[in-house]
């Protein structure tokens, strides 16, 4: 009997679509037709082979779906350090956070938030360690501070980048907002670069304090203006308290050509900013590999 054309298209769009049906749904019943064989074939017999034969193939299953709920796990404790009480967690792979603490209040609103990301076991030991380095380093010890860093925490993939990009800058160096942003390949995205600063989960290790305007004023600092010139006076800045702005003792270092100037030098005013740092001296400069200008001859 010759079909209606409504049936017949009817069934032409329902062939279709079970031919258009995704792998993945044809790879689930596969491995459903294959349990449903075994349990057949087994009956209500089920010895330990059985049951092993059935944990393996389900075991890669339930690991993949813990890992998805899962959280990292970190040590977490408070460490007392010239610069102030510091909420620190470390995970297995380096410090995870260095919080500044204010009182209390922000002690518990900083660990219910990061406990929406990590597993916080307390562990003052293990997180001891980063007080004593950050003593040292305050003492001018240049590469006192060893842990390896974690941002599992950065609050989105740019702002991990940039905060990347900022540990390249060295000790005794300090850049622009709009450098920074440069680097990271966002030359216009200056205010970005500040919201990564205000957010950075793990300061003094990822220098923020080492970010700053570009006319040289020293900007602000998520830790207080106090905090900010205390670690770039331990980095070789000579800063008094109060100040904002660089002293007249920084010399500029232009990252491409590896050449350090006078700030009013007529080289470095002709420069692309956005490439530019300043070192607090040119002792600074050539530690990081610098060398002097012939123009302005800052030597």
């Amino acid at each position: 009997m010759r079909q209606s054309p409504a049936r017949w298209a009817v069934r032409k769009k329902a062939r279709g679509q079970m031919s258009r049906r995704p792998r993945e749904n044809l790879r689930q019943g596969g491995e459903a037709m294959k349990m449903a064989t075994l349990m057949r074939s087994i009956g209500s017999d089920f010895t330990d082979e059985v049951i092993e034969e059935l944990l393996l193939r389900s075991r890669g299953k339930v690991d993949n779906a813990l890992q998805r709920i899962r959280r990292p796990q970190a040590a977490v404790g408070v460490v007392k350090s010239p610069l102030g009480n510091l909420l620190v967690a470390m995970s297995n792979r380096g410090i995870v956070l260095n919080h500044y603490l204010v009182d209390d209040r922000d002690l518990a609103a900083t660990l219910e938030k990061v406990r929406s990301q990590l597993d916080l076991v307390e562990d003052p030991r293990t997180i001891k360690e980063v007080g004593v380095e950050i003593h040292r380093y305050l003492a001018g010890e240049e590469k006192a501070l060893r842990q390896n860093i974690d941002l599992s925490l950065a609050a989105s993939p740019f702002q991990e980048k940039v905060l990347r990009k900022l540990q390249e800058i060295p000790r005794g160096a300090v850049v622009s907002y709009q450098a920074l942003g440069a680097a990271a390949g966002a030359p216009k995205g200056a205010r970005a670069v500040g919201n990564a600063m205000h957010n950075n989960p793990v300061p003094i290790y990822v220098p923020c304090h080492r970010v700053i305007l570009s006319d040289g004023g020293l900007g602000g600092y998520g830790g207080g203006a106090a905090r900010k010139l205390q670690l770039l006076r331990s980095e070789g800045f000579a800063l008094g308290d109060g100040d904002v702005r660089l002293p007249d003792s920084v010399v500029w270092g232009h990252r491409g050509t590896r050449i350090y100037c006078r700030t009013n030098c007529r080289a470095a005013a002709r420069a692309d900013r956005r490439r530019m740092l300043f070192f607090a001296g040119q002792k600074a400069a050539r530690q990081a590999g610098l060398r002097s200008c012939k123009i302005c001859r800052p030597d």
